[in-house]
Parts: C-alpha cells; sequence; structure tokens
C-alpha cells in the first residue's frame, strides 16, 4: 500500500509542478488538462490508490481506498482551497469534499460484491 501511495503522490506533485510551469507560461490548454487532472487524482485518490495498489481482491481494495481517506481529505480542502481563489470558501469545501466522498463510496460499494 505504501509503495501505491508513494506512486500516486508522486504523479499529484508533477501534476502540480506542470500546471504551475503552464500557468507561468501562459499554456492555458496544457494547464487545463493537467488541471483536470489533478482534480480527478484528487476526488478519487483513494480508489485510484487502490487500484494502485495491485490488490486482486476487493476486500483489500476497500482496505487501501479506507486507509487513503484522511490523505483524500486534506487533498480536497487543498483543492477546494484552489478553486475558490486561494481563499478559503465554504460552498468550494462542501462542493469538493461531497465529490471525494461520493467518489469513494461509489467505489466502496462496488468493491462490495
Amino acid at each position: 500500500m505504501r509503495r501505491a501511495v508513494a506512486i500516486n503522490l508522486a504523479a499529484l506533485c508533477l501534476f502540480f509542478l506542470l500546471h504551475i510551469v503552464f500557468a507561468a507560461n501562459d499554456v492555458r490548454w496544457a494547464f487545463a488538462i493537467v488541471a483536470s487532472l489533478i482534480s480527478l487524482q484528487t476526488i478519487g485518490f483513494g480508489p485510484i490508490t487502490a487500484v494502485l495498489s495491485g490488490a486482486s481482491e476487493t476486500a483489500r481494495k476497500r482496505t487501501v481506498a479506507r486507509r487513503c481517506l484522511p490523505i483524500s481529505l486534506v487533498l480536497s480542502f487543498a483543492l477546494a482551497w484552489a478553486y475558490a481563489g486561494m481563499t478559503w470558501s465554504v460552498v468550494a469545501i462542501v462542493g469538493v469534499v461531497s465529490l471525494m466522498l461520493t467518489t469513494h463510496v461509489a467505489f466502496e460499494r462496488r468493491w462490495r460484491c
């Protein structure tokens, strides 16, 4: 699991650095793509990590996703802060955290079978 978390966080850091480079160089189309990838990865951090862990058993995937929930929550707050223009917004926080929780619950139910 630790390796999967490290890979997922490394990819997220790479995307973050790329979004800074693209924004600084005014490459809007690349910035938009990378920003979308950051959003998808943040919202689905737990399930993505579960898949990266290589676990074949659904119970193991659920355990990995559950253990990643605190990381997902922190990343969701950071994403909400970014969406709100680097200020704290209750609406943005509720929106992003709700999407993240919905995603985690959906995969939890899918892996329950």
